[in-house]
């Protein structure tokens, strides 16, 4: 049985060198990468619209947008890592690009060996820019819920009178009961929603632990 095959990393080029670009693309797509190219920022927009890149590289003299400006949007709108291909040499041109973040600088006429080895790095950083997002966000996301489990509870805990244990475990029996996640059922609870459903749902649930039903309070 063959492995499945490894989709090679997608880099968009944005150049309005013609005779750069296609260099760039050549050397690219010869050392195993998918290229898409751009000949303005507008261009590369409707590009990123499309489909998904792991790595631009953008030139710092385009006709239609400041290169650097561009890049740094690249990251702040789509989180697509970034290098500069470009001919100017001034040390202040090289500081505007990093503060903008791109992750190196390439100058004018660039080597084959040289281009690879940049974007193979950045590449590889790019990945695990990736990895730190997705983790960032699945961070965010698990304080996010229990942010409303907690909440959800102190609301089961003021209407019934209970402990915070007896309220969390009125929570547990909505979910099953509902046959939904406890974050669900507390997004529910938080809104509003639910209804008359969940408050029988408790009642039942209350009656089972204290062998009476307890009046919720106003």
């Amino acid at each position: 049985m063959s492995n499945p095959k490894k989709t090679a990393p997608a880099v968009l080029v944005v150049e309005d060198d013609e005779p750069l670009l296609r260099f760039v693309t050549q050397a690219l797509r010869m050392a195993g990468y998918e290229v898409t190219t751009a000949h303005s920022a507008a261009e590369a927009r409707t590009h990123l619209g499309e489909h998904a890149f792991d790595l631009a590289i953008v030139d710092i003299g385009l006709p239609d947008a400041d290169g650097v400006e561009f890049g740094h949007s690249l990251m702040a709108e789509y989180a697509l890592p970034y290098i500069h291909l470009t001919g100017q040499t001034e040390a202040e041109a090289y500081q505007r690009a990093a503060r903008g973040g791109a992750l190196t600088y390439l100058i004018k006429p660039v080597g084959m060996e040289q281009l690879i080895a940049a974007v193979e790095t950045a590449v590889s950083r790019s990945s695990e820019m990736g990895k730190l997002l997705k983790s960032v966000e699945r961070l965010s996301s698990d304080f996010e819920d229990r942010k409303s489990i907690s909440i959800a509870v102190g609301i089961v805990m003021e209407r019934f009178g209970l402990s915070d244990s007896e309220a969390f475990e009125v929570l547990r029996y909505l979910a099953r009961s509902h046959q939904e996640r406890l974050e669900a059922t507390a997004e529910r609870l938080i809104a509003g929603g639910g209804g008359l459903d969940l408050l029988i749902s408790l009642n039942r649930y209350l009656s089972k632990i204290d062998g009476a039903s307890r009046k919720p309070r106003g």
